[in-house]
């Protein structure tokens, strides 16, 4: 019988699944717009934290490892949209 942390790891598995592939619309669709340079870490983003829930659903032992790894990569890239968002909306975004 699973645990309930299990559990809640495979919804967590379960839903970034479902969102990848509005985020890679979401990054396609709007790839020629300013609003691009927002939306388009998106995929990656949402593939990091779906590897970080996989890795830890299927080998906890090293989810550790991992996590640490692909959430520097995961907060960088926020990081990086954040800035994106504040220089669209100041109009000071690079050409």
């Amino acid at each position: 019988m699973p645990t309930l942390a299990e559990l809640f790891r495979l919804g967590q598995v379960v839903v970034l699944s479902a969102t990848l592939p509005l985020a890679v619309i979401a990054a396609r669709g709007f790839r020629d717009a300013p609003f691009g340079r927002v939306v388009r870490p998106l995929v990656p983003i949402t593939l990091t934290y779906l590897a970080i829930a996989a890795i830890k659903l299927a080998d906890p032992s090293m989810g550790a490892d991992a996590s640490r790894l692909l959430g520097s990569v995961a907060v960088v890239l926020i990081a990086w949209t954040a800035a994106q968002g504040i220089l669209l909306l100041s109009g000071r975004r690079p050409r």
